[in-house]
């Protein structure tokens, strides 16, 4: 019985990570770079334009995490989530304001199959060239499997006034 169970969860596994392998250009997941830029690319555009949250999704390894780490006052807190609700929590907000996320600019770090990103971004709503809302960093940790790149998980956070996005992170 255990033997059948693991099978089958193994299968399920391999079935949903090929799905969303095709749902996804092999371009936008041919490299780190082209990954990171990807999801940007997804989530951005203007009002009342849907995005393609199944493609965004699409981008993760199945069950990988999404969060934000957040300020208020001189605390910290931190919101996790899946990346499959996170798609469905902002994808339709995303549409209705008019939202978009540039990178200012991105460093990697790679060993073998593995890969970490920090994505300096700045965030706009109701054009691309309106205002600055933010400006914070996205951390990605990557794994390159079946001939792709993966998220394995994203984390995020804004700049405040007492941490301000390095200058280092700007370049």
């Amino acid at each position: 019985m255990k033997k059948h169970l693991i099978t089958l969860l193994l299968c399920c596994g391999m079935a949903y990570t090929s799905f969303a392998q095709a749902n996804v250009p092999r371009e936008n997941v041919a490299s780190v770079e082209a990954i990171t830029a990807a999801g940007l690319k997804i989530i951005s555009g203007p009002k009342g334009q849907q995005r393609d949250m199944e493609a965004f999704k699409a981008l993760f390894l199945p069950g990988a995490q999404m969060g934000g780490v957040f300020y208020k006052g001189d605390s910290s807190f931190v919101r996790l989530t899946t990346a499959e609700k996170f798609a469905e929590r902002n994808g339709p907000a995303y549409a209705e304001l008019g939202f978009y996320e540039n990178q200012l600019a991105l460093r990697v770090e790679r060993f073998g199959n593995l890969a970490t990103a920090f994505q300096t971004y700045e965030t706009r709503t109701g054009s691309p060239t309106g205002k600055v809302e933010d400006r914070g960093v996205n951390t990605y940790q990557l794994v390159y499997d079946q001939g792709r790149w993966w998220i394995a998980s994203l984390l995020f956070t804004p700049e405040t006034e007492k941490t301000p996005v390095p200058k280092k992170y700007l370049k």
